[in-house]
């Protein structure tokens, strides 16, 4: 089984493979389809930075346009949603070329629990390259995969539904639980505080009143 580590050459890729490459300092893992002849088929925002992150984004619109690609002709800020791209396209995290990775299916339940997120799946791949390819290509004319969301319909959900027809981002799933926890958390320590300021106020009943 292909090391969820090892870095893959553009020259060892398969039609159909679905790969992911890092961002943001390793924070996370962008996906996509190999289509083959270079190109990589992958689900991006359906809105801009500035619609999603308007605190940290504050540029006007025209700044954020970007100048297209001599290759494939990609345009960040205007080809929205499931987008067809060469690889280097693809492998673009702001001004770095990223390396490539192969997401591995049908991991065992206790080897996916030590896994890094975003790298594997106890799902197991059904269908046939080609029909991935289809898929995938099916996809990208109709621009059919619905408005993103980091946490509900992002480039991994696409990457695993050509693959299983299944909508599946394990790092979407392991971001929620993290949050989940961090509710519970802020809950248990303001229930916490709750009783200790109700216990606080309540008057002895070892207190004696006397008479002057």
């Amino acid at each position: 089984m292909q090391l969820m580590w090892k870095v893959v050459r553009p020259e060892d890729l398969q039609l159909g493979d679905h790969v992911y490459r890092y961002g943001l300092y390793g924070l996370y893992s962008h996906h996509g389809i190999y289509v083959g002849d270079g190109y990589v088929i992958h689900f991006t925002r359906t809105q801009s930075k500035k619609t999603i992150f308007p605190s940290l984004f504050k540029t006007s619109h025209e700044q954020e346009i970007s100048s297209p690609c001599l290759k494939c002709g990609y345009q960040e800020s205007i080809n929205r949603g499931v987008v067809k791209t060469c690889l280097n396209c693809f492998q673009q995290d702001s001004q770095k070329l990223r390396s490539l990775h192969r997401y591995e299916y049908g991991w065992p339940l206790l080897r996916f629990k030590f896994a890094r997120r975003g790298t594997c799946t106890t799902l197991l791949n059904t269908k046939l390259p080609l029909q991935v390819v289809d898929k995938a290509n099916e996809l990208h004319a109709d621009n059919a995969f619905g408005d993103y969301s980091l946490v509900n319909n992002n480039c991994e959900h696409f990457a695993t539904f050509c693959w299983t027809n299944n909508r599946v981002s394990e790092q979407a799933a392991f971001f929620s639980e993290c949050l989940q926890k961090i509710k519970e958390a802020k809950e248990w320590t303001a229930e916490l505080l709750q009783k200790n300021r109700t216990h606080s106020i309540q008057p002895s009943s070892n207190v004696v009143f006397h008479r002057v």
